[in-house]
């Protein structure tokens, strides 16, 4: 009788740890396979300068592997919010369009990911502003022109299941060292850095 307890005993811690280790294997594959993800990021930011612009934003992350991201990043960036017109000299329009592309790593905590991307792309700038004069005939100058646009992005998602808030920060670094040897330029990394706020979506 005594035996048949034990072995009893003995088949049941065996049936036991044999279910606990299935499924721990099963979490660790879920917990894996939900690292293989596409997100689409809306958000909208300013820039460390402080001025008057306005950026609205929108990341597109894939990671088709635990700690690898691709990554494409649009804006538009309203560079003067509030149009001006100060002691005769109105500005008509000043916005840029960017568009980058990026690589780079990604790492996993609980309910939150850090990324970091290395991006490079173009941007587009269009700006006009008028001289008035109220005695002779209105005097324009403006600029329509494309640039390099790289640097680096990080991004950090926070949230649970599906949805989930982001913060992302771009460091510019054109025109370093291109156009210029100061990493502190102005149209460099020091004035231009973006901070921005949105939510996110997990496609799958």
């Amino acid at each position: 009788m005594k035996q048949h307890k034990l072995l009893f005993i003995i088949f049941s811690v065996l049936s036991f740890t044999n279910s606990f280790a299935q499924t721990e294997k099963q979490s660790i594959k879920v917990k894996h396979f939900a690292v293989k993800q596409l997100t689409i990021e809306p958000g909208i930011g300013i820039h460390s300068n402080f001025g008057t612009d306005l950026l609205i934003t929108n990341l597109v992350q894939w990671n088709p592997k635990k700690h690898l991201a691709f990554a494409s990043h649009s804006s538009y960036n309203i560079n003067n919010l509030l149009q001006r017109n100060f002691n005769g000299i109105k500005t008509e329009h000043n916005y840029s369009v960017n568009q980058k592309f990026g690589v780079g790593t990604t790492f996993y905590s609980k309910r939150s990911s850090n990324t970091f991307l290395l991006m490079a792309g173009v941007k587009y700038t269009s700006f006009k502003e008028s001289l008035v004069n109220p005695d002779d005939k209105n005097v324009s100058a403006g600029v329509n022109a494309f640039s390099p646009d790289y640097g680096l992005m990080y991004s950090l998602k926070k949230g649970v299941k599906k949805y989930f808030f982001s913060f992302r920060m771009y460091v510019p670094l054109y025109p370093w060292p291109v156009k210029a040897t100061n990493i502190s330029a102005v149209d460099g990394n020091i004035n231009n850095i973006a901070l921005e706020f949105g939510a996110g979506i997990k496609i799958k």
